[in-house]
């Protein structure tokens, strides 16, 4: 279609968008150790370890801290409930990931379109750095807020 109306060309001198939130990537967000899993661990142990480290998303990382895939207390419910004992049997392989150099409301958008909890943290190498779930971006915008006045 046609424009309205043209801009004017003469006696403007349009300058750069004004930023008025600074962007901030995943990489900024302070996380916690970095707690994995082998896809051959056994599901009590798994279910014991994000119990004592009070998680509910667990990396499941080849000996290269690779990504293979990711489990949930969830998944491990489901597993213990069906008899499984083999993580790599219920272990979710496709997985949503963040980069490392992302912004966090990108990463932010795709928890919401994807309807997760939380996803793995990928470095450049494509080895696992971390995780960030909504609960981190969650206390992330309530700090901002909060310095901010809001």
């Amino acid at each position: 279609t046609n424009p309205v109306k043209l801009l004017s060309s003469q006696g403007s001198n349009p300058g750069p968008l004004e930023i008025r939130r600074q962007t901030i990537l995943v990489n900024e967000i302070k996380s916690k150790a970095l707690i994995i899993a082998s896809p051959n661990d056994d599901i009590r142990d798994v279910a014991k370890r994000m119990v004592q480290n009070n998680i509910n998303h667990l990396p499941v990382v080849d000996a290269d801290q690779k990504l293979l895939g990711i489990v949930t207390s969830w998944d491990i419910a489901n597993a213990v409930a069906k008899g499984e004992t083999m993580l790599k049997n219920v272990m979710t392989k496709k997985v949503v990931i963040a980069r490392e150099d992302e912004p966090v409301d990108i990463i932010a958008r795709r928890i919401d379109k994807h309807e997760i909890s939380g996803m793995p943290i990928i470095d450049k190498n494509n080895r696992v750095m971390g995780m960030i779930t909504a609960e981190d971006i969650s206390r992330l915008m309530c700090a901002r807020n909060r310095k901010e006045g809001v």
